[in-house]
Parts: C-alpha cells; sequence; structure tokens
C-alpha cells in the first residue's frame, strides 16, 4: 500500500467524520480506483452516498461490500441506515431481516432481537397488519426466528409465546373483520351481485381461507395447557367462538364439528361459555341432558340468546304457563335460527290455542332444524317429531278444510316413531275429520285394543264416533275414558257434549249433560266448553238467564274466540241494549282470531244499528272473507253499502244475495237496492218476481207496498220525462194497490200521500185525458182513510182548526178535487200516526204543500217562479202557512222552511218569506234551491241587484241545480243583456229539467234573435243563410217550445203561438198551421190574439199550399178586427193585406187579390214598398188585359226608378212575368256587370229564355267556382232538372249530399223535390240522400215520402 494510498484514505476518513461529504465521495472513486477490493473505502463511499441523497449508488455500493471476503455488520448496518433515511419502509424492512439473519449467524442474538423489534415496530406503523402478523409468525413456534423469543438481557425483552400468540388472535381477528366489512360494501354495488346475504358468505370464504386466526388459536390453546387452569379455558373459549362462526367454511367439516362439540364439553364442564351450552343443549334433541343442561344455562347466563326459550322449556308444564308462553315469544324474537327455541315457540303456540301461529311457527322450526342439520351434520328427529305433530293436531283443530294436511304429518309421524301414540290418535281423528269415518274408528279402536289404560285413545275414539253421529257410541267411549282417567275434564266435557246432542227426546239427557259439564268443572274450571254448554243448559232448560249469561262471559274470559259462548252472548247484550260491552266482546274475539265470521257478523250488525255505516262495511267484509256463503252477512253488507251512499256497489251486492238463495226476501233487497239507484224499471221486475215467490200474507203485503212506492217514483222520472200518461198509470196502480193491501201504517199512507201528489202534477199536464183517473179507486180510499181518522179519536185541536180552515174554502175544479183531498187526508192521518217529532213534521211540510197546490192548482216545485196560479184561495193559503208553521216549530228542515217562504211570498209577506228562505239556506247547506227561491223574491221585488246574487250563490252551491241558471236568465232579461239566451240554453242542458219557464223563455229569445236577422235581411235586401250554430239553436228552440207545450197547460196559446213561429223560421209550414190550429183552440185566448193567430196561420197554410184554407184563415181574422183597425200596427197592417192578397192570388181570386195589394200599398214603407210594388205588378200582369199589363209596366218601372240598387227583381219579372225580349236583353245586359253571385240563378232564367240553355248552365258554373258551397250546386241541379236533363241534375244533386247536407232543409221543400228527384236516376245514392234528409228533419213528413219514393 503506497502513501498516497493512505493519506488520502485518512483524508476520507477525516472527511467523513467533518461531515464533507462531497469530498469523501470524491475521495473514495479515486481510491477505487487504486484497489476496487478495499472494504473500508466501500463502506465511506455508502456513507457518503447517503448523506448525499444517492440512494441507488448507495445501495450498489453496500451490495457490492457485502461480497468482499472482509465483509463484516457494516455493510448491512449501512444498507439499514441507508434504507431509513430514504423512507423506503419495504427495503428497510427486507435490510433489517437479512441484517437479523447475518446477526444470528454470527450468533449474536441480542442484536438480532433489536433489529426484529425494529422491523416489527416498522411494521406497525405502516398499518401493513397481514405482513405484520406474518412476521409475528415467523417469532412463533416452528418460524426461523423463534429462538430470538430465549434472548436474556434485551431491551426490551423478548415476549413470551402466549403473549405472542395473543397478540396475533387479536390483530389477525381484526383483520379478518376489516377485510370482510370493506369486500361487502364494495362487492354489493356491483351489477348483479345478488342478496346480501350471498355477498357476504362468499367474502367470508375467500377471507377465512386466507386466514390462520384458527392456527394461532390452536398454538395458543397447546402453549396455554402447562399454565394456569383460568387462561387455559379463556383461551379454549376464545377457540371454541371462532370455530362456531367459522364452522361452515371449514374443511373437513364432520372434524371440525367434533372438536367444536370436545371444546363445549370442556367449557360447559367448568361452567364456561353460554355458546358452549347452547350448542350441547340444540345437538341433544331435547333428549336426557337437557334437563341437566338447560337450567345451568338458565342460572349462569339469563341474558344469553337461548336463555328465554330455556325458561320456557323450564315452565311448560308449570302452572306459570302464560310466563313460558311470553319467553317463548322473546325467543321467537331474537333466536329466529335456534331449533330448541324455535321448538319452544311451537309448543308456546299450542299451549295457547292458537292454531293458526302454530303451523306457521312449525314452518319456521323445521327450516331452523334444517339449516343446523346442514350447518353441524347432526340429526333431531325427536324436535322434528315434536313439530310436526304440534303443527299436525293444529291442522286439525284449525278446520276440516286442514284435515288433510293433518293426516299427512301424523302419517309422518308415525313413521319417525311407529309407537308413537300421539300420532295414531290423530291420525284416525283426521281420518274421520276427511268424512272417512269408518277407517278413522278402525284407526283408534286398534290404538284402544292395544292400550286399553290409554285414556286419550278412549277419548279420540269418542270424538270420532261422535263426529260419525254415533252419539251412543261416543257416550260409552267417554264412559270408558272418564274410568281410566276420572280427573280428566275434557272426557267430562265431551260426554256432556255427546248428551247433549242424543236427540233431546228426553228431558233426561239433558240432565246428564248439566251433571257432565259440572264435573268437569269440578276437574278444571279452565275449560271454556264447559261454562259455554252450562250456559246453554241454563238459558234453554234451566230458567236462569243471569246465570247463562255468567256462564258465557266466564266461558269468553277464559277463551275470547270460543264459538259457541261468544255468539250467544253477543245476542243477550243487544238484546239488553248494552252496545258498549257487545262490541268489546266481538273486538277482542276478533283481535285474538281474525277469521271469526259470527263476531264479525254481530259486529257488522251492531254498527249498522249505530248508524256507522263505513265500520259496517269493513265488519261484513272481514266475515266475507272466512265465509263467502253467508247470505246473511251479504245481506247486512248490502244495507252497509246503502247507508254510505254506495248505491250501485249495494245493487250487486243485492244481486250475489239472489244467487246464493233466489228467496222473497232476496228478490225484495234486489228490488230495494236497485230502486234506490233509479232503476226503477229493473225494480218493478223484482216485485214481480217476490211477489210470485211469496207464500204468506206478511210478505205479500210488504211486497205490495214497496211496489206501490216504487211505482210513485216511476211516476216522477216519467213526469220529468214528459210521459204524462205512463205517470198517470203508474199512480193509478199504486193507488189500486195500496186500496188492495188496505192502507193502514204511516208509511203506507205516505205512499198513498205521494201517488195523490203526483196525480195532481199530471193532471195540470195532460187535462185532455181524465179518463186515466179512476174516480172509484179515489172515493174507496178516500173512505178508508176518513174511517181511519175516526178510528184515531178526536184530532188534535190545532190540526182540526186547520183541516176545518182548509174545508171551509171553495173547491177547484172537480178533476183535481178528489185527488187533492185524499191527498190531504193521508198527510192529516201521517200527522197522527207520527210516532217522533221528526215524522209529524215531515207529515206537516205534506199537508201543506197539498194546501198550497190545492190554492194555486198547480203542481210545480216550491220554485216561485213556477207558480203559474189560475185560481187562487186566501184561506188555503192560511192553512198551508198553518201546517208549515207547525213543522218549523217541531222540526225546522229546509223543505219546510222552503214551504214557509213560498207560502208567504204568495200570501205578499216579504218579511217572512225572506226569513224562511234564509233559515232554508242554512238548513240545506248544500242545496241551491232556498237560494233560488230568494233570488225570486227579490226579482218580483224589483231589487235585481240582491236577485242577482242570490242566483249566483245557488249556482256555486248546486251546479247541476237549473234553478240558479234559469233564475240569472231571468234577471239577464230583466236587465236586456244578450246572455240570457246562453243562460236559458244552460237550464236545458241539465238534464231532467222540466220547467216552463225555461224552455219558453229559450224559445222566446232564440224567435226573437232570429226576427232581428229577418229584419236586417229586409233592410239590406240581402238574403242570409243561417250558420250551423243558429240553425242547431233553432232546432234546440222548436224541441223547447214542444216540450212547453206538451208539458203546461198553455191555456193563452202563446206557447202554441210561439211553436208555429219557430217551425215556420224552421221551414215546417204544415206543422207551424198545426200550432196555430192549436193556439186558437185554447180557452182563454183574447180576441187581439186571436186576430194575430188566425193570421200566422193563413200565412202558414198559404206557404203549405193550402191557399183555400189560407184564404178562410184570413177571412176569420177579418171578421174579428178590420184590417184598417186603429189597434193594429202599420206593419200588422202590411203583413196581413199583403199576405191575404197573396193567399188569393195562389187562389185564383185575381180581382180580390188586386184589391188587397191596392189597400196594402198606402201601408207600406220605403223599406217594403219596392215588394209590394213588384208584387202588385205581378197581380196585374196575371189578370192578362192590355190595361193591367201596362199598369204592372208603370209599376214596375217606378219601382226600378226609386231602388236602382236591386236590379235582380226587375230582373225576375222582365222573364218570368213581362216576358218581353227587349227587356229581357236590357236586363242580361245589366247583369254582365254584376260580380255578385247570388244573381247567377237569374242570368241563367234569362238564358234559359233566350234558348240558350249551355249559357245558364255556364253562369250557374261560375257561381260554383266563385263560391262552392250546397246552395250553388242545388241550383245547378234544379236548373238541369228544370231543362229536362236529369243525369247531369243527379251529379249536382250528389255533391249537394255530399258537401254540406244540412243546407237542403232551409231551401224549401220544392228544392229538395228536386234533388230527390234528380237522384231517382242513381237508386242507391237516392236512398242515401233520403236518409240524410230525414236525420236532418225527421219532424217534415215529405222527407219521408221521399224514402217512400227511393
Amino acid at each position: 500500500m503506497s502513501v498516497i494510498y493512505k493519506a488520502k484514505l485518512k483524508a476520507a476518513k477525516t472527511a467523513v467524520s467533518e461531515k464533507n461529504y462531497d469530498y469523501a465521495y470524491d475521495l473514495c472513486h479515486d481510491l477505487l480506483e487504486l484497489d476496487a477490493t478495499s472494504y473500508p473505502v466501500h463502506i465511506l463511499l455508502g456513507v457518503s452516498c447517503q448523506h448525499m441523497s444517492k440512494w441507488s449508488e448507495g445501495a450498489s455500493v453496500y451490495e457490492k461490500a457485502k461480497l468482499l471476503p472482509k465483509a463484516n455488520t457494516l455493510a448491512w448496518q449501512g444498507v439499514c441506515a441507508l434504507y431509513e433515511a430514504s423512507g423506503d419502509h419495504a427495503k428497510h424492512t427486507e435490510a433489517l431481516r437479512e441484517l437479523c439473519d447475518r446477526l444470528i449467524a454470527e450468533g449474536n442474538l441480542q442484536k438480532a432481537w433489536e433489529c426484529m423489534q425494529k422491523v416489527l415496530v416498522l411494521l406497525e406503523g405502516t398499518g401493513d397488519v397481514r405482513r405484520l402478523v406474518r412476521a409475528l409468525e415467523e417469532l412463533a413456534p416452528n418460524g426461523p426466528y423463534n429462538a430470538l423469543l430465549d434472548v436474556n438481557g434485551a431491551d426490551p425483552q423478548p415476549p413470551t409465546i402466549v403473549d405472542l400468540l395473543n397478540r396475533m388472535y387479536r390483530l389477525e381477528s381484526d383483520l379478518d373483520s376489516r377485510l370482510i366489512e370493506s369486500e361487502v360494501n364494495k362487492r354489493r354495488t356491483r351489477l348483479g351481485a345478488g342478496p346480501i346475504s350471498r355477498v357476504r358468505t362468499e367474502v367470508r370464504s375467500e377471507v377465512y381461507a386466507e386466514s390462520g386466526l384458527l392456527t394461532t388459536l390452536t398454538q395458543l390453546v397447546e402453549h396455554s395447557m402447562s399454565g394456569p387452569v383460568d387462561q387455559l379455558l379463556e383461551n379454549e373459549e376464545l377457540y371454541f367462538e371462532c370455530l362456531f362462526d367459522r364452522i361452515l367454511f371449514v374443511e373437513p367439516r364432520n372434524e371440525a364439528v367434533a372438536q367444536l362439540v370436545n371444546l363445549a364439553e370442556d367449557l360447559v364442564s367448568n361452567d364456561k361459555c353460554s355458546r358452549a351450552f347452547e350448542l350441547l343443549i340444540e345437538m341433544d334433541d331435547v333428549g336426557d341432558r337437557a334437563a341437566e343442561l338447560v337450567p345451568k344455562l338458565v342460572e349462569l347466563f339469563p341474558d344469553s340468546v337461548l336463555a328465554p326459550a330455556a325458561r320456557a322449556w323450564m315452565r311448560s308444564d308449570a302452572v306459570d304457563a302464560d310466563v313460558a308462553n311470553g319467553d317463548a315469544d322473546v325467543a321467537n324474537g331474537d333466536a329466529r335460527e335456534s331449533p330448541f327455541a324455535q321448538l319452544q315457540v311451537v309448543k308456546s303456540m299450542e299451549r295457547m290455542g292458537r292454531d293458526r301461529a302454530c303451523v306457521d311457527a312449525a314452518a319456521r322450526a323445521r327450516n331452523a332444524q334444517h339449516e343446523f342439520s346442514e350447518k353441524y351434520g347432526a340429526q333431531l328427529p325427536r324436535s322434528r317429531l315434536q313439530v310436526d305433530l304440534a303443527s299436525a293436531g293444529s291442522y286439525l283443530r284449525i278446520g276440516p278444510e286442514h284435515a288433510g294436511d293433518a293426516e299427512e304429518l301424523f302419517r309422518v309421524c308415525l313413521e319417525a316413531d311407529a309407537k308413537c301414540t300421539e300420532a295414531a290418535l290423530g291420525l284416525g281423528l283426521a281420518t274421520c275429520a276427511l268424512g272417512n269415518n269408518e277407517e278413522g274408528c278402525q284407526i283408534l279402536q286398534q290404538l284402544v285394543d292395544s292400550d286399553p289404560l290409554n285414556h286419550r285413545a278412549w277419548g279420540g275414539l269418542a270424538n270420532a264416533q261422535l263426529a260419525a253421529d254415533n252419539t251412543s257410541g261416543a257416550i260409552h267411549a267417554y264412559k270408558q275414558a272418564i274410568a281410566v282417567d276420572p280427573v280428566c275434564a275434557e272426557h267430562h266435557a265431551g260426554l256432556a257434549d255427546a248428551y247433549w246432542r242424543l236427540g233431546g227426546e228426553w228431558r233426561s239427557d239433558k240432565q246428564y249433560a248439566y251433571a257432565s259439564w259440572l264435573a268437569a268443572a269440578r276437574v278444571d274450571a279452565t275449560l271454556p266448553r264447559v261454562f259455554s254448554g252450562l250456559g246453554q243448559w241454563y238459558q234453554q232448560y234451566g230458567n236462569d238467564p243471569e246465570r247463562a249469561k255468567r256462564c258465557f262471559a266466564k266461558a269468553m274470559s277464559l277463551d275470547c274466540t270460543n264459538a259457541v259462548a261468544g255468539p250467544l252472548l253477543a245476542d243477550i247484550y243487544a238484546r239488553e241494549g248494552l252496545d258498549d260491552e257487545c262490541e268489546q266482546l266481538l273486538l277482542s274475539a276478533t283481535d285474538a282470531l281474525f277469521s271469526q265470521p259470527w263476531a264479525w257478523q254481530r259486529l257488522g250488525f251492531l254498527y249498522l244499528r249505530q248508524h256507522t255505516n263505513d265500520r259496517a262495511v269493513h265488519a261484513f267484509q272481514n266475515a266475507l272473507s272466512s265465509d263467502r256463503s253467508n247470505r246473511v252477512c251479504w245481506e247486512g253488507l248490502c244495507e252497509a253499502y246503502l247507508g254510505i251512499g254506495r248505491i250501485h256497489t249495494a245493487v250487486k251486492v243485492a244481486r250475489k244475495v239472489k244467487e246464493l238463495d233466489a228467496c222473497v226476501s232476496a228478490h225484495w233487497l234486489c228490488a230495494q237496492t236497485t230502486m234506490h239507484a233509479r232503476m226503477l224499471d229493473v225494480a218493478l221486475g223484482h216485485f214481480d218476481d217476490a211477489i210470485e215467490c211469496a207464500e204468506d200474507g206478511v210478505w205479500t203485503r210488504v211486497l205490495s207496498v214497496g211496489r206501490a212506492e216504487c211505482l210513485t217514483m216511476c211516476a216522477e222520472k216519467w213526469y220529468h220525462d214528459g210521459l204524462f200518461g205512463r205517470a198517470a198509470e203508474a199512480c193509478s196502480n199504486a193507488l189500486s194497490a195500496m186500496l188492495e193491501c188496505g192502507a193502514r201504517s204511516f208509511l203506507e199512507w205516505g205512499v198513498v200521500y205521494v201517488s195523490c201528489v203526483w196525480m195532481a202534477r199530471v193532471h195540470s199536464q195532460f187535462t185532455k185525458h181524465p179518463e186515466l183517473f179512476d174516480s172509484n179507486v179515489l172515493e174507496a180510499l178516500m173512505g178508508c182513510a176518513q174511517s181511519q181518522v175516526v178510528e184515531q179519536g178526536p184530532m188534535p185541536g190545532y190540526l182540526k182548526q186547520v183541516v176545518d180552515k182548509a174545508q171551509s174554502e171553495g173547491e177547484c175544479e172537480s178533476k183535481v178535487r178528489l185527488v187533492l183531498e185524499l191527498a190531504a187526508v193521508a198527510a192529516q192521518l201521517r200527522v197522527m200516526l207520527a210516532e217522533s217529532s221528526v215524522l209529524a213534521a215531515q207529515s206537516w211540510t205534506d199537508l201543506g204543500s197539498v194546501y198550497y197546490t190545492y190554492s194555486t192548482e198547480t203542481a210545480s216545485s216550491p220554485l216561485l217562479f213556477q207558480s203559474q196560479s189560475l185560481y187562487s184561495s186566501t184561506k188555503l193559503l192560511d192553512a198551508a202557512a198553518d201546517c208549515a208553521t207547525a213543522a218549523m216549530q217541531l222540526d225546522p228542515t229546509a223543505r219546510a222552511a222552503n214551504l214557509q217562504g213560498t207560502v208567504a211570498a204568495l200570501s205578499k209577506n216579504s218579511a217572512l218569506s225572506q226569513h224562511a228562505f234564509i233559515v232554508a239556506t242554512r238548513r240545506a247547506v248544500l242545496s241551491g234551491m232556498p237560494w233560488a227561491n230568494l233570488g225570486c223574491l227579490f226579482l218580483v221585488h224589483g231589487d235585481i241587484e240582491l236577485a242577482n246574487k242570490a242566483f249566483a250563490r245557488a249556482q256555486m252551491t248546486e251546479p247541476d241545480f237549473y234553478g240558479g241558471w234559469m233564475g240569472q236568465a231571468l234577471v239577464a232579461e230583466c236587465m236586456d243583456a244578450t246572455e240570457c239566451v246562453d243562460l236559458y240554453e244552460a237550464c236545458l242542458a241539465h238534464e231532467g229539467v222540466a220547467t216552463d219557464v225555461a224552455d219558453f223563455g229559450y224559445a222566446y229569445h232564440v224567435w226573437q234573435s232570429l226576427a232581428v236577422l229577418d229584419a236586417e235581411r229586409a233592410l239590406s235586401h240581402t238574403e242570409r243563410v243561417l250558420s250551423h250554430t243558429e240553425q242547431n239553436r233553432l232546432l234546440l228552440a222548436v224541441y223547447a217550445a214542444r216540450r212547453y207545450v206538451s208539458r203546461s197547460s198553455d191555456v193563452h196559446g202563446a206557447g202554441h203561438y210561439l211553436l208555429g213561429m219557430l217551425l215556420e223560421h224552421n221551414g215546417e209550414y204544415e206543422s207551424a198551421a198545426l200550432a196555430y190550429e192549436q193556439a186558437l183552440d185554447m180557452p182563454h185566448v183574447s180576441d187581439e190574439h186571436k186576430w194575430t193567430m188566425w193570421s200566422a196561420l193563413g200565412r202558414a197554410q198559404c206557404s203549405s199550399d193550402q191557399y183555400a184554407e189560407s184564404v178562410a184563415s184570413y177571412t176569420r181574422a177579418a171578421e174579428i178586427m178590420d184590417a184598417d183597425s186603429d189597434q193594429l200596427t202599420p206593419g200588422q197592417k202590411l203583413g196581413y193585406l199583403v199576405g191575404h192578397s197573396l193567399a188569393l192570388f195562389f187562389a185564383n181570386q185575381l180581382e180580390a187579390s188586386l184589391h188587397m195589394f191596392e189597400r196594402a200599398e198606402p201601408h207600406a214603407s220605403n223599406s217594403s214598398k219596392l215588394a209590394t210594388s213588384t208584387l202588385l205588378s205581378q197581380v196585374l200582369w196575371a189578370l192578362g188585359t192590355t190595361e193591367h199589363k201596362q199598369l204592372a209596366c208603370q209599376h214596375l218601372i217606378d219601382a226600378l226608378l226609386s231602388h236602382t240598387s236591386i236590379p235582380s227583381l226587375c230582373v225576375l219579372f222582365a222573364m218570368g212575368v213581362l216576358s218581353d225580349p227587349n227587356v229581357a236583353d236590357a236586363a242580361y245586359s245589366e247583369l254582365q256587370g254584376q260580380s255578385d253571385p247570388r244573381v247567377s240563378r237569374l242570368e241563367s232564367y234569362v238564358c234559359a229564355l233566350r234558348g240558350d240553355v249551355m249559357g245558364g248552365r255556364r253562369a250557374l258554373a261560375r257561381a260554383v267556382y266563385k263560391s262552392p258551397d250546397a246552395r250553388a250546386w242545388l241550383q245547378m241541379a234544379d236548373f238541369d232538372a228544370l231543362c229536362g236533363r236529369e243525369s247531369l241534375a243527379a251529379r249536382a244533386a250528389l255533391e249537394v249530399v255530399g258537401r254540406n247536407a244540412w243546407t237542403m232543409q232551409m231551401d224549401g221543400r220544392a228544392q229538395l223535390e228536386v234533388v230527390v228527384g234528380a237522384l231517382s236516376h242513381l237508386a242507391r245514392d237516392c236512398k242515401s240522400a233520403g236518409k240524410k234528409t230525414v236525420m236532418y228533419q225527421p219532424w217534415v213528413d215529405h222527407n219521408w215520402s221521399h224514402i217512400e219514393r227511393t
């Protein structure tokens, strides 16, 4: 070694010591060039690289140093220091392990332990639990570093092997838990992960497969054997708990289960670990060891999971069985996977008699047993047998519908244990329940023969004999059972039941039953059937209802589901009026067991009596869920649905009752429900069916009264529909039925009263057919009513005063007198027969309504504006007012208040009327009638604003009530508002409206609007076609007018006159003439109105080609009033004279026609002078003389000079009257300058006169091109038909039908005949066109004739 080398080496060491690492780094590289194998230089270079952060180079230098011959631990220590400074924990850990191995190889165990300690601290600091556990495993026995635990004097001292294994257990246990939780949370959110239970099972399987926890615990137990016993037991308990949780994931399973059982035995022998006790109890299968293990579990671990089930097992045969049942309920919630706990639950349900719950618990117990067997490979035959026996017995007790399930389970039990007498007994009873009595008795007889001292077998045989109706055999078997076991209360109770069913011929049989029940009660006072039987005996034979009631109550206190005592006790409570006790009894029964039809049925009828119909519906539905064939429950449900207003549902339920039993009551129920649903025709059919089925007189009377009531409802419906004949017939039939059955009760005279009221209303609308009223029936009923009034004794003073006041008044016309008198007497009888103030008030209101109707001779509703009084009586109104006052004092209903207000209004007592109507608004908050009446009162007194508010309130209160809309229409009419037509139309849109005011008002205002349109058209000398809306409104007005005249007396003829004018507007001239004739037949038409009607009749007859009749009508008008009378306006005079002259002209009375025109001309205004002059010219021309023709031309020229804006009229007479070619040419030239398409028809006629047919058709074609509507096509069809070109006319007519067929009805009958005649060349199209004309105007007779022609 040279001097230079030594100097540099020394300088390098000095530089490192002085921390001059850069200089040292350079010197080391120089030295390595001189000697590459120098170990000290490598160490110095590694240190320099560490402090210069040259980690890779430093590690490389140290690795080379390790390979040098003179290498020592400094190289390994340098690597550790380098990685520690770099912060690379993984490489630092590996470097420390290598250093530890080097030190162990050198025998320096103390330094090696210090390195291992650093490794453990480093791994613990990084949080890498898995590597830490592996490091600890290397220190454990059989590990490469196990020798380090024996080092003495180290600081810190190495742990003992037990402490090391305990630390490993804690780390591994925590690691497994965290891995499972994190992995489950990660996988559960994946798509298609499946149920969380499956995910958790998969994760646990994977984690436990990688875990070494069981191995660690095994070593811990082995090394604890030499230590204290407590520590050994503690470690064994840890191992047991871990193995218990992971038993499903340990293979092989059998060895693991055996090891688990051995550990449990050791722990139990030292009174440790509740789980060990629970495992051995489950594995014992309720065997001999249960008596030893169960008490110790309860004593040592009272809070364990299985402790409640264990306590239930210990107390199952004790007096405190209720406490055992409570423990079983707790076990059912906390130990649902325990076969032992679920078995106790099954037994508890069986003890409490909760058979359905027992069946459900048995299913859960079987699942728990199956899972336990899968988990531990242990079979539990005794537990399974007990579960099956309990389940089978519950099935048998539930009812015959589950006897098959019971039989199957009993057979399974016998296969498991052929000597199980309980299974054999149950099999026999189940076989009998299935209807195989012979086989069942044979099985039980064999059981008795094999064991004659088996009292339960004798009891089972007795039950089977009793089920087979072999009562004597059952008595013998029960006696044998009692002989074997005289203290069994069940046998005594069964013997009592057998005696009770022994035919009942001898009282001694019942006495024997009574004695047997007493014997059973002395043996066991907790049997419910004993007290229910005693209650029956006391009720039927002991004549002690109070004791019977106590016995039934005792039976229900023992078993609130007792189906014998429960119904009887509930009926007793109901008879005594103890509704609260009855409801409590029934609710407790249904709470204990939902399927109690008897309880739900009685609960439903109880709620019906209490008028809580919604609860009654619920109760009946629950009753029917168990027995769908219970007709009584269906009837109750029907009544409950009626009570809550679900009428149509009640109809369906009534049909169900009829399907179950088509008896009289079912037909009656269907009739009542359909009658409430206003299905009256169906209801009458049901009443007829019921009457056919009825055999006794009581039902016949009830059905006759019900049918009569239905007929009165039919009369009301038919009256509102305008079918007055059918309404009268229904009233007559109802009265005949009441006469036949002899009305006597309040309800029956109510039917008579209603029938008379509707008969009176029909009479006011149907006066032309009085023969519909059978006076004999009315007189007979009157006699019956008067005799009953006498039978009732002296009439009350106030009623007598009212009746005397009413009878002192004169009579109205005889047709309705007897009807109203009968209604009054019926109402008087109802007042005397009423059993409550409410019914009396209703009867007073009825009587007042009769007097009010009698006084006004009207049959409308109480609305003021519907009372058209033709005859008024002060005393009758006073009597009606007295009746209303009496009704208001008894029960101030809205109906009574409305009556009082109406009568007060007619009596001019406005203050009382207003007060009464206000009371009615408060009594009927959802009715619009009181507000409408109040509005009418305000309207009569001229207070438009208040009337409008009242009618608006009526609309808001009841939008479907027509009175509010009608009142608004009347208000609008008073204010001359244009909305009145829309309001009247809204009234007509309401279903069932039959009010004269609405019909007449709507028809009148529509006619008025059409008259305004006609006046505007006359002033503008233009043609105007009604729009589609206007046409529809006209048709509705015709309908309203027809309904008005059919429903009102119309004694003044105004309705018929209005109908005629509307029909004229619609082109129905024949029907209009008929309407005018009917108007003239009315009794109270004034002369002035007759003059107007005769003139209108003449106009309509002239329009319908009845010229002679028209002249006669005009002549009759002239006889009433001369046309020059000062009572007529100029317009009326002109209309009459022009119409009369036209009728004379068409009747070929030209001279008379000319005379009338001359009289009319001075009355013509400027707007009508043109038409008058033109018509006069036509008459003059028709006379035929030269002088007359010259006068015609002069008149025509004067018209042209004064009205140059209307050349078409001039052209008309130039073509059709004058026949002057020069004038025709001038007219044609004039037409060519006109662009108005309306003159196209006149132009076509000019061309036709000149012989230019094609020119005329081209003129019409131009009109069609300019305005292609149906009218233009109709004109073209008319032109072609007149020219003899039928095929072209047919094509044009098809265009009319195809485009807008409804316009054909407004162009007059002649043009319709042209269209149909043209279409006759095309039969199929003609038939279609004819059908369309009938569809649009079915009331026009000649439209039907067109159909016949096709």
